[in-house]
């Protein structure tokens, strides 16, 4: 029997898959009409409660296991990111072995609220 840490991740074609998404959050402070038009995603909308939410060690926990099956780069995205302590999260999928990349999704409205290392150290790639 193959155990599944040992089957390479593959599309249909047989293309090896090395990029995770991994949505950090389902909230945005933005309704653009592409990703959260305000038609669907209103005033009333009931986003998950926070609760519901993966934790940074559960995101991390799929991370290794997915950096397992061959996947080399992970993406945040959300929602919107910055909403949640995302230089934890960072900092704890650093250390997944095997990772090689580590990229941020954002509409950049927090972004200046950020600590200014963490601005510089991004640009810096």
């Amino acid at each position: 029997m193959i155990a599944i840490a040992e089957l390479p991740l593959a599309d249909t074609l047989a293309r090896p898959l090395r990029d995770l998404r991994i949505s950090v959050t389902d909230r945005c402070q933005f309704r653009c009409t592409y990703c959260m038009p305000r038609e669907v995603f209103g005033r009333d909308f009931a986003f998950l409660p926070r609760a519901e939410l993966f934790t940074f060690e559960e995101l991390t926990r799929l991370a290794q296991v997915f950096a397992g099956l061959g996947v080399r780069k992970l993406r945040l995205t959300g929602g919107e990111p910055l909403l949640r302590d995302v230089e934890r999260l960072v900092a704890m999928l650093a250390r997944v072995g095997g990772i090689q990349d580590i990229v941020l999704t954002t509409n950049g409205r927090c972004w200046p609220a950020r600590p200014g290392r963490w601005r510089r150290r991004a640009w810096a790639g």
